[in-house]
């Protein structure tokens, strides 16, 4: 299988700055991947119970310990779920909002 897309695995490091407030960093590492498409009925499942999926990551089987974000073409995704196959995983991703000044 090929991978034609970029993408970047994000461990969160949460410090403190110079005057004592929380900062959020991430670690990453690249990855090579396939983005795919939600399905209806998974997006429709998501909905219910409140989630917004937007885009699902196909990659090689990996080792996603402590790993909780996801950044592809400058956007970070949060990882709602991970779906794992006989070689790849699947990562299905949520948009959020990062104001971390």
């Amino acid at each position: 299988m090929f991978f034609k897309d970029v993408g970047y695995l994000c461990k969160e490091n949460k410090t403190l700055d110079k005057h004592n407030r929380p900062k959020t960093t991430y670690q990453e590492s690249l990855i090579y991947c396939n983005v795919k498409s939600i399905g209806l009925t998974e997006f429709y499942q998501a909905q219910s119970v409140g989630l917004k999926p937007e885009i699902k990551i196909e990659a090689r089987l990996i080792d996603i310990d402590g790993v909780t974000h996801f950044r592809y073409n400058n956007k970070l995704y949060k990882i709602l779920r991970t779906n794992k196959k006989e070689d790849s995983i699947e990562l299905i991703l949520s948009s959020m909002i990062i104001n971390n000044e």
